[in-house]
C-alpha cells in the first residue's frame, strides 16, 4: 500500500470516530432528538430530503425529476440487512445501541432518493453486472438478475463512489467486486449534481466524499484480500 493510500485510510478512521458524534450533534441541533433506531432512521431521511434536496432533484436509478413534497423512497447503498450482518445483530432494534451501526446506516453520503418500484426491485439484491438482458423497465436503465442489481449507466459511478466511501469511512466490506467499482468510477465520473450534493452534505456533516472530489484517488484504496 502506498503512502497516499495509508494517509487516506488513516484520516478516514479519525473522521469515522468524529462522524459518530457529529451525526448525533447535527440531528440534535435541528431539534431531532435521538430515539429508537427506526425513529432515528426516519429523521436522517427527513434531513436528507429537507436539507440536501430542499429544491427537489432526481432519483438515483431512474433519473426521474422530483419536486419538494413529492412522495419518494430512500435507498441506502448498504441496506439495513447487510449492516445488521456486519455488526452481528438481527434487527435494527438489536443494533440501536451500537453507535457504529447508527453512524453507517444514517450516513447521508450513502442515502439516495429513489422511486417505489426501484425500492422493490433493489430488495434482497447485491450490486453486480449481468452478461445479458434488457433493462427492467422502459423508463429506468437498471437490470435485474438472480439476487443481482445492475444500475444503469447514469447511476454506476455514483454507486461506486458511495460504496467505496462507506468501505473506507466505516470499515465495511465491499458489496461488489473491487475491479467493477473501479471501472464504474472511471467510466462514469461525477457530474455537477453529484458534486453539489457532496458539497451540501459536507456543509451539514463536516465530511465530504473524497472520491467525488478526486475520483482518481479511488485507485489508492487497496483491493480486499481474498481468503
Amino acid at each position: 500500500m502506498d503512502d497516499s493510500a495509508e494517509s487516506t485510510i488513516r484520516q478516514n478512521k479519525i473522521m469515522h470516530t468524529l462522524g459518530i458524534r457529529s451525526t448525533a450533534c447535527l440531528l440534535a441541533s435541528l431539534g431531532l432528538a435521538l430515539g429508537s433506531a427506526t425513529a432515528q432512521a426516519d429523521r436522517a431521511e427527513d434531513l436528507l430530503i429537507d436539507e440536501v434536496y430542499a429544491e427537489g432533484g432526481t432519483t438515483l436509478y431512474c433519473d426521474t425529476p422530483f419536486s419538494p413534497g413529492d412522495r419518494i423512497r430512500i435507498d441506502r447503498i448498504y441496506p439495513d440487512r447487510q449492516l445488521q450482518q456486519q455488526f452481528g445483530c438481527n434487527s435494527n432494534r438489536a443494533c440501536q445501541d451500537e453507535p457504529d451501526f447508527i453512524a453507517a446506516r444514517d450516513d447521508l453520503h450513502q442515502m439516495f432518493p429513489i422511486e417505489r418500484q426501484s425500492d422493490i426491485d433493489r430488495r434482497a439484491t447485491l450490486f453486480g453486472e449481468l452478461r445479458s438482458g434488457a433493462p427492467t423497465s422502459q423508463r429506468c436503465d437498471y437490470r435485474l438478475g438472480f439476487q443481482t442489481f445492475e444500475p444503469g449507466d447514469n447511476a454506476k459511478g455514483t454507486v461506486a463512489r458511495a460504496m467505496m466511501y462507506m468501505h473506507v469511512q466505516h470499515d465495511l466490506p465491499l458489496v461488489g467486486a473491487w475491479e467493477m467499482l473501479q471501472r464504474w468510477n472511471e467510466s462514469f465520473p461525477p457530474d455537477d449534481a453529484e458534486r453539489a450534493r457532496n458539497a451540501r452534505i459536507g456543509e451539514l456533516t463536516g465530511r465530504r466524499n473524497p472520491f467525488i472530489d478526486d475520483p482518481a484517488s479511488m485507485q489508492n484504496v487497496p483491493a480486499p484480500a481474498l481468503f
